[in-house]
């Protein structure tokens, strides 16, 4: 899932879709968090399957209206890309959530999208701000959040993803192929997708010759989407040696893999 400011993705390698950035409107003064929360954090349509549950609740003390709307994700020229859809509709798109409760919403699939491959999505949740928000003495600023949740539709033949992180059986890595560019305290990573559903990009580290480790990304990088390319700038804690390997973790696998890339040695 990412939590955003409302506005553009952003273009550098510490775009991360679990970071959290809140968005305001409003005059300097009071600043209250964002109350809107969303379940779950990713949605898997097997290929039969006509509809799936959302769930928005509201934490907060007062009413909030959200808006769900749901986009095309593609990764084009290395860059992500979300483009209007109408494959998938949110049923309610719009909803008013009273303090402390939460409101069902259901993703349909009208119609049936035939596909040979996976096929992916982001459903984007919003908190509105107030029509006629509460005057304050001292001004007030009204933190709202933006929730981006992948969807992923997958082909006749292929079960969702379901398997826990740290399962057995490591993610075939030979379905990746890129390039690894360091350059001082930066580097270029692309990678491509040679397989029918995404991969997902965490713990992405540096192993030396000598066994020496650098974490790069302790956490989620992101997503290589079915056939599809993805460029990353990376920032580097250190200069890197000279010879090595870039090891990631792979969809939630219980170990780090070498990727396979031009630019480093194997």
């Amino acid at each position: 899932m990412c939590t955003h400011a409302l506005g553009q993705w952003t273009g550098n390698g510490r775009r991360r879709f679990s970071a959290a950035i809140l968005a305001f409107v409003g005059a300097a003064g009071h600043a209250g968090a964002g109350n809107l929360q969303v379940e779950p954090i990713l949605l898997e349509f097997e290929h039969t399957q006509p509809a799936q549950i959302l769930w928005l609740s509201n934490n907060g003390t007062q009413p909030l209206h959200a808006q769900v709307r749901i986009q095309q994700w593609l990764q084009a020229d290395g860059q992500e890309q979300l483009l209007p859809s109408n494959a998938l509709l949110a049923s309610p798109p719009m909803s008013e959530i009273a303090p402390g409760q939460r409101q069902l919403v259901r993703i349909v699939r009208e119609p049936v999208i035939p596909s040979a491959g996976e096929q992916a999505f982001r459903l984007v949740v919003d908190e509105l701000p107030d029509v006629a928000p509460v005057p304050t003495s001292a001004g007030g600023l009204q933190f709202l959040l933006r929730h981006s949740i992948p969807v992923f539709v997958l082909p006749a033949g292929t079960q969702a993803q379901r398997a826990p992180a740290g399962k057995a059986v490591n993610t075939d890595v030979g379905l990746l192929q890129g390039s690894w560019q360091p350059q001082g305290h930066s580097a270029s990573l692309t990678l491509r997708n040679n397989g029918a559903g995404r991969i997902r990009i965490s713990q992405v580290s540096w192993r030396s010759a000598n066994g020496h480790r650098v974490d790069i990304i302790p956490g989620l990088l992101g997503y290589v989407l079915a056939g599809q390319q993805m460029r990353w700038t990376l920032s580097l804690p250190e200069v890197l040696a000279a010879h090595g390997t870039l090891h990631a973790k792979l969809n939630g696998d219980a170990t780090a893999q070498a990727l396979p890339l031009a630019g480093t040695d194997h």
